[in-house]
């Protein structure tokens, strides 16, 4: 009989070692009062941080400070509760270190996805005008490439917004996440 080799130590591991504890959700969403109050929080302070860069860039001169600023608060209130949620899955019981470098990165990325999405959604309104009808393959590609298009300028255009006051909020923020360990 041949010699069979000893199995890979990591094939001794029990399969159910390797899943995710059934709870892992539950413990994930946050409590409601940390959505509400943070959801405005975090709403609120992007937006200052959005009134600040676009004064140091522009000296607020633009030509609908409402509507900027509008987007710079909801944007980061709608993406903090699911960005809080994905982080906290993601974590679990992670040490802080890891939950802070995890927290940063979600938060950051929930943050200008939820903005950038909302800008999306109004840069399509203004460009449907003039496209075609709704239930047809044209709609279909017109749709998707100016949503792109959209997320694209969004991200390359709001960057300045962003400087230099959002990225100490994002760690900071990183912070208040990596401290409230479960």
């Amino acid at each position: 009989m041949a010699d069979v080799p000893p199995p890979h130590p990591a094939s001794r591991i029990p399969a159910s070692s390797l899943l995710p504890p059934p709870d892992l959700f539950n413990r994930s969403i946050p409590a409601p009062a940390t959505v509400i109050f943070g959801s405005a929080a975090w709403g609120i302070c992007m937006a200052i941080a959005a009134v600040i860069g676009l004064y140091w860039r522009d000296g607020l001169i633009i030509h609908s400070r409402l509507a900027v600023i509008s987007l710079f608060f909801y944007g980061p209130a709608v993406g903090f509760a699911p960005g809080l949620m994905l982080a906290e899955w993601l974590c679990g019981r992670a040490g802080r270190i890891t939950r802070f470098v995890v927290g940063t990165i979600i938060l950051t990325l929930a943050t200008h996805t939820a903005t950038a999405t909302i800008f999306a959604l109004q840069y399509r309104m203004f460009y449907a005008h003039w496209h075609a009808e709704f239930p047809s393959i044209t709609w279909c590609f017109q749709f998707a490439f100016t949503s792109a298009s959209a997320l694209y300028q969004f991200t390359v255009d709001s960057m300045y917004v962003y400087f230099p006051i959002a990225p100490l909020l994002f760690l900071a923020l990183g912070f208040w996440f990596a401290r409230r360990a479960h």
